[in-house]
């Protein structure tokens, strides 16, 4: 067998994929870094880590964008002191998206399924 043929990845079994799942979303404590390498890892060996993988990639990138643009804002209103105010919404904004993080790792262990509020679906 050369190496352009090589056998396709078993189906992870209902523990290996439960894990997985879970260590998707917390992940999210990485930032987006996480649920990526999941993603890219075990996508095409279960729908589920596939689903929630792209769930907390789309959740995090979501998030990340949302403090990178705040955090912007901020500092080019810092100037006129009123910009601490986004600076302190980005925060809250990373905050929340940690929170989130750790609570879709718990539900998701335990009912399988979670879904992010305010997140945009960049995977589809």
């Amino acid at each position: 067998m050369t190496a352009e043929q090589s056998l396709p990845a078993a189906p992870l079994t209902p523990s290996e994929e439960s894990r997985w799942v879970v260590l998707a979303h917390i992940g999210g404590l990485l930032s987006f870094i996480g649920p990526l390498i999941v993603w890219l890892i075990y996508r095409d060996r279960s729908d589920a880590v596939e689903r929630e993988s792209k769930e907390a990639l789309n959740a995090q990138i979501t998030y990340a964008a949302a403090a990178l643009a705040l955090y912007v804002v901020g500092g080019l209103l810092a100037i006129v002191l009123v910009g601490f105010v986004f600076i302190i919404a980005a925060t809250l904004v990373q905050l929340a998206g940690l929170i989130l993080a750790i609570v879709a790792a718990v539900r998701s262990n335990t009912s399988g399924t979670f879904r992010y509020p305010l997140t945009f679906r960049f995977l589809k």
